[in-house]
């Protein structure tokens, strides 16, 4: 059977947590009626720079020039604007076996004020101020207060500072003391909205580097012709990011959409703003897909002047970084998890869970989603009281718990993942007196752990090397685990000891196996070891060598899955060459399966190549 080795409602709100924070404040759709352009805000050189541009509306470089001149971020000190902001995400995980589930849509609708508070060569401080914060419910009402919500409101009591370049590149933020990352990421995403670079010169095109509450991406703008030389409009294509917050391995995704701004030279500032952009990232540690679409709107309501105070010291508190990658996020979300479990598991024992989970084990077929449930609470049991971990753990080693009961038991200690779960996991993987059934459940647990101990890392790393019989299964999550811990007791890394058993894994006839593992690390040299095996007398070790490029995006990736996919004497190799092409988003591997489809010799695989084009749509 197939244990939870997570669970559905975590997973989803650590997904949900991970990317609102990756890509900032969302909120739900609030439309109201257009509202008309607010009058000039009265700067003196408008109306000569407004003359000048009509004059020129026809040549869109001569146009951008001379709009240049006029300051599309000219708003002298003083100049005061009102945007009325809507805003809309959903979030969809994508998985292998089960599709595409939407797992959460994020709205809200606020007031922002922008005030432009200090000048300095080639820069610009603003202060922020949002106001009339709203979330809202699919039904179009405001959702009922709770505590994630409180504390977002809490974030926008003060107002904060953005300290601008010449052309509106976010230089920096300036955010009260004591708010912590979650909230201060919070801030950055209603601000993304607002944030696009004008016009310069007579660029009409032009690429640049930009940073949101995701990572640091390089993007593409472009003038827009219009009819009117006093409004300009850009825009904006996110092009691929370079860092995303999180991944120490910039993981594969894609960018879609575009971000669109008018600027105004009545007001020398931003009109009004769309955004209409999408992303697909993948995250390999679950085989999972995040897609996230968001929709964004930002209209001028009012503008007006304001005296504002001559104090400079808002130049030094603007400092923190554009980007909120570097943020600890998250942590409120798990702080709430925590006190909902804490209240609900009141009164609930260890006894009265593993009773919950034998029966339902015991049923035929097996009901998944109340054993998903059950599972939930023993893994917060254990998380949440060492005592219950180490319970488990001793009910293992002394047989009371065995079969599948115990393998779920021992995955809820991966799912716990603390310090106390992860100490009986290792003393279950290394008692050889165990059924070696037992053992391998405490092996596949480890997988859920996101900072494996030392320990349990070094004790996989010793059984992959040696005649122990789970020494496959011991490799195979060593690879996976590879990249998540740090040196062992010898020097190496993790990787490094792996990649020491090539020819011990070649002389026993456990190379596939060696190659799976390999996939799993993803090391830089995979390419090539792959490509040394793929002419191998055996099938399965070419078919290995295959799956172990599912990580490896270049060019030459493609082209061997390809030629193996085309060509390879064996249907378990052309299979596999089949599902690798499948998941990238390559012209010409789609063309290759299209080629299988019609001409393969062998009809299942013909079958599976249609299936897949039909699947792509």
């Amino acid at each position: 059977m197939s244990h939870p080795t997570s669970t559905p409602r975590l997973v989803r709100l650590a997904l949900c947590a991970t990317v609102a924070a990756v890509l900032g404040a969302a909120g739900w759709l609030w439309s109201t009626p257009d509202a008309p352009l607010p009058a000039a805000l009265g700067a003196q050189s408008a109306a000569g720079a407004l003359e000048a541009g009509r004059a020129v509306v026809g040549n869109p470089a001569e146009r951008v020039a001379a709009a240049a001149a006029m300051g599309w971020l000219g708003a002298p000190v003083g100049s005061r604007f009102r945007y009325e902001v809507t805003d809309r995400s959903d979030y969809t995980i994508k998985n292998p076996e089960s599709g595409a589930q939407p797992v959460g849509t994020m709205n809200l609708a606020c007031i922002v004020q922008t005030t432009v508070l200090a000048r300095r060569t080639g820069e610009v401080l603003v202060e922020e101020q949002i106001e009339a914060l709203q979330f809202v419910g699919a039904d179009g009402r405001p959702i009922a207060a709770d505590a994630v919500q409180a504390s977002f409101q809490a974030a926008v009591v003060q107002p904060f500072l953005r300290r601008l370049g010449a052309h509106g590149q976010v230089l920096g933020y300036g955010f009260a003391s004591e708010l912590d990352g979650d909230q201060r990421n919070f801030l950055r995403g209603v601000m993304a909205a607002l944030t696009f670079q004008a016009p310069q010169d007579a660029v009409l095109t032009w690429s640049c580097e930009e940073a949101d509450t995701t990572g640091e991406y390089d993007a593409r703008y472009d003038v827009v012709p219009g009819e009117h030389a006093e409004t300009i409009t850009v825009h904006r294509s996110r092009l691929q990011y370079k860092a995303i917050a999180g991944q120490a391995e910039l993981p594969k995704h894609e960018l879609r959409g575009v971000g669109e701004a008018t600027f105004a030279a009545q007001i020398g500032w931003l009109r009004d703003a769309t955004i209409d952009e999408g992303m697909t990232l993948a995250l390999p540690m679950l085989d999972l897909e995040t897609v996230v679409v968001r929709r964004a709107k930002a209209r001028l309501l009012a503008a007006d002047r304001v005296d504002v105070s001559s104090s400079t010291d808002g130049w030094d508190r603007a400092n923190s970084p554009a980007t909120g990658m570097k943020e600890q996020v998250g942590q409120f979300a798990v702080d709430s998890e925590r006190r909902h479990w804490q209240q609900l598991l009141q009164g609930v024992t260890l006894e009265q869970l593993l009773a919950e989970l034998s029966g339902l084990l015991a049923q035929q077929p097996v009901a998944q989603e109340a054993l998903n449930a059950a599972f939930q609470k023993l893994q917060w049991l254990a998380k949440l009281d060492d005592k219950v971990a180490l319970a488990i753990g001793q009910r293992v080693l002394t047989r009371e718990l065995a079969g599948d009961l115990a393998g779920v038991a021992l995955s809820s200690l991966g799912a716990a993942g603390t310090p106390a779960a992860q100490a009986m996991l290792g003393v279950t993987r290394s008692d050889r007196t165990l059924d070696l059934t037992i053992r391998q459940h405490a092996t596949v647990a480890t997988l859920q752990l996101a900072a494996p101990s030392a320990e349990l890392v070094e004790g996989l790393a010793r059984d992959a090397a040696s005649d122990f019989d789970g020494r496959d299964n011991a490799m195979l999550v060593l690879g996976a685990l590879a990249t998540r811990s740090g040196q062992l007791a010898d020097g190496r890394t993790p990787t490094q000891a792996l990649l020491a058993m090539e020819n011990d894994a070649a002389a026993r006839g456990g190379l596939a196996n060696w190659l799976l593992a390999v996939g799993n690390a993803a090391p830089a040299e995979t390419m090539a070891i792959a490509a040394r095996h793929l002419e191998h007398a055996d099938a399965e070790v070419r078919a290995a060598a295959l799956v172990a490029l599912r990580r490896v995006t270049s060019a030459d990736a493609v082209t061997v899955l390809i030629e193996r996919g085309l060509a390879d004497p064996a249907d378990s190799v052309r299979r596999e060459a089949l599902r690798e092409l499948s998941r990238r988003d390559s012209a010409a591997g789609w063309a290759a399966i299209a080629q299988v489809a019609q001409n393969d010799v062998e009809e299942s695989l013909r079958n599976q190549a249609s299936e897949l084009l039909r699947s792509r749509g």
